[in-house]
Formats: structure tokens, C-alpha cells, sequence
């Protein structure tokens, strides 16, 4: 094993991976100070294949000041040729929408952020789910689920990573009455894409897949 964590006096969490182009570990985690507090994402990159890994560099609070991250929240990291985004759920006074870190080198910073989400859900504790996404072209595809419009449900979004942007924001099925949506997750090969999720409706549980 290698540790990947520098973390000093602080304490981490929520471990999640993914490779540039050449094969080599990029790994994204949560870290807090001793106290459990200011919250936030940090990426760490090994140049040899995991044989060691770089000083962590932080990749969240882009929404304010005072932004921190939903720390109950997993998060997920996608890479593409140069291209890195952290994806998470951000915590601005519980205005709690997905957010992702952008860096468009090879994850050696992450110097800007933008929304992929627009639901504004505000909600005073941390709902314990996370984004998922894919890169294709200039696209980040996030799924994730709001609470936003009163119900819990899974949404797409389109993101450019160009202009640092939100394109849509889209619901993966209507809401219906009864109907309560979780956990999705996205897949992708060349430009095609898979989405699956839990969805309960009227009591009984599925695992739906778009």
C-alpha cells in the first residue's frame, strides 16, 4: 500500500479515482481540519504510476467566501486528455447544488468552478448523496440527485467546460406522484452514454437504466 493522504494534522474521507490519459492515478478525497471542520476537496496525482503521489491541491469553493463542501457527500473525479473536473455537492449557508473544480492541466491545479446544477436547493442537512460524470468533447455530463422542487429526483446536466458553464439541467424521467429518486450513476463509451439509479414509486423499488 501507498499512502496517498498527506494530511497532516487534518482527517480525510470519501477516497475516489480515476487516470489521465497515460494510465497514471489521479485520486480526489475530502479533507477537514482536526476539528471536522472547513470542508473541502483536494486531488492529489501520482507521475509514476502510483508509486507516489503529489502534494494535494484543493479543487472546491468556488460558490462564495464562505463556501464549503456537503461533508456527507461523495464526490466523483473524471479526466479527459488534459482535462480534470471534480465534481461535488457544494454548501454555500445550505444552499447545497453540485459544483465541479475545473483543471485543464492534467490536474496540477484547479484554479476555477462552476455549477452543473440550478436547482438551488436549499436543506438544513446533508441529504448523504453525491454526482457522478462523464467528459466527452468539450461536454462534462453530471447526474445527480435535487431536492429542489420538493421531491427527491435525479437530473442530467450538460456542462461546457469552455466557458466554464451550465447548458441544461434536465430530469431523468418527469416527476410523478410517490415518485422518489437516488443514487444515479453514468457511464459512457465513445459518445455514447448509460445512466442507472434507484427510483421508488408507490412503495416499490426499482434500478431503471436510460
Amino acid at each position: 500500500p501507498v499512502e496517498i493522504a498527506v494530511i497532516a494534522d487534518s482527517m480525510s474521507r470519501f477516497p475516489t479515482i480515476t487516470t489521465d490519459a497515460t494510465g497514471n492515478p489521479i485520486v480526489a478525497y475530502m479533507k477537514f481540519n482536526n476539528a471536522f471542520l472547513e470542508s473541502r476537496w483536494v486531488v492529489t496525482k501520482s507521475m509514476n504510476y502510483g508509486t507516489s503521489f503529489m502534494t494535494d491541491v484543493k479543487a472546491s469553493g468556488y460558490s462564495g467566501v464562505n463556501a464549503q463542501v456537503c461533508d456527507c457527500c461523495p464526490g466523483a473525479i473524471v479526466s479527459s486528455g488534459n482535462k480534470t473536473v471534480m465534481l461535488y455537492r457544494d454548501n454555500l449557508s445550505n444552499i447545497r447544488d453540485i459544483w465541479t473544480g475545473l483543471s485543464t492541466n492534467n490536474s496540477t491545479s484547479f484554479p476555477t468552478g462552476f455549477a452543473v446544477d440550478n436547482n438551488n436547493w436549499m436543506i438544513m442537512a446533508c441529504p448523504s448523496s453525491g454526482p457522478d460524470g462523464v467528459i466527452i468533447g468539450d461536454t462534462v455530463y453530471s447526474t445527480f440527485m435535487s431536492g429542489g422542487i420538493g421531491s427527491t429526483l435525479c437530473y442530467l446536466s450538460k456542462s461546457s467546460i469552455s466557458n466554464g458553464a451550465v447548458n441544461t439541467v434536465s430530469n431523468l424521467t418527469g416527476s410523478m406522484p410517490g415518485l422518489s429518486q437516488n443514487f444515479p450513476r453514468i457511464a459512457s463509451s465513445g459518445n455514447a452514454t448509460a445512466i442507472v439509479w434507484v427510483q421508488t414509486l408507490n412503495g416499490t423499488t426499482l434500478l431503471p437504466i436510460l
